[in-house]
């Protein structure tokens, strides 16, 4: 996806915008990543808790509507840092924006990473989520939380680096990713304009 191919305003998701607007000219998107509902997990927890309690022990009720309260703040606060949040690797650089309260917007170029790790503990595990963590040089360490994708986002930077280094095989693997993702692309845009017809 470069400047030119993408989509109209009309289609284009906020991300999308978003990751537009920090392409220079000839760098392409491979891969973005994306976001797994447990992001949501502590805040539903924190909500089903309270409303046990208050069913089980009525007295501590308004403690409960405390926590039931906290729990919706924790979820609002999980969708933001969805909708803001960015993770993106291109053919040139590993784009990265993170935080709410303080957003660091980061990019760094593939030949300055050191390496990108993945970060799951139990419940990424059980639901198929990661951290994704990327050491700069100069000690800079950028995590973002609950990637779904987080294995084939760690995949593409191996290709790619590979790739620079002249590896045949990883330039074939390179366009094939392209290939495929520029189809799920259009199978989601063909997706959507079917449900605006339907409406």
């Amino acid at each position: 996806m470069s400047k030119s191919n993408v989509k109209s305003k009309k289609t284009k998701s906020f991300q999308d915008a978003e990751v537009e607007k920090m392409l220079v000219k000839g760098e392409d998107v491979i891969l973005r990543a994306e976001f797994h509902w447990a992001i949501y997990w502590k805040g539903f927890a924190v909500i089903a808790i309270a409303l046990l309690v208050a069913l089980l022990v009525p007295i501590v009720f308004p403690i409960a509507m405390l926590f039931s309260v906290c729990g919706v703040i924790m979820l609002i606060i999980a969708k933001l840092t969805q909708h803001y949040m960015l993770l993106v690797v291109t053919n040139k650089r590993v784009l990265a924006r993170y935080g709410l309260l303080q957003m660091d917007v980061v990019d760094i170029r593939l030949s300055k990473v050191e390496s990108i790790d993945l970060e799951r503990m139990l419940p990424g595990h059980l639901l198929g989520y990661a951290s994704v963590v990327i050491l700069g040089t100069g000690q800079r360490l950028i995590r973002v939380q609950y990637i779904a994708n987080a294995e084939k986002f760690r995949r593409y930077y191996n290709e790619l680096v590979l790739a620079e280094e002249g590896n045949e095989e990883a330039v074939e693997e390179i366009s094939k990713i392209k290939n495929d993702a520029q189809k799920e692309e259009n199978k989601k845009s063909v997706s959507s304009k079917k449900k605006t017809k339907k409406m």
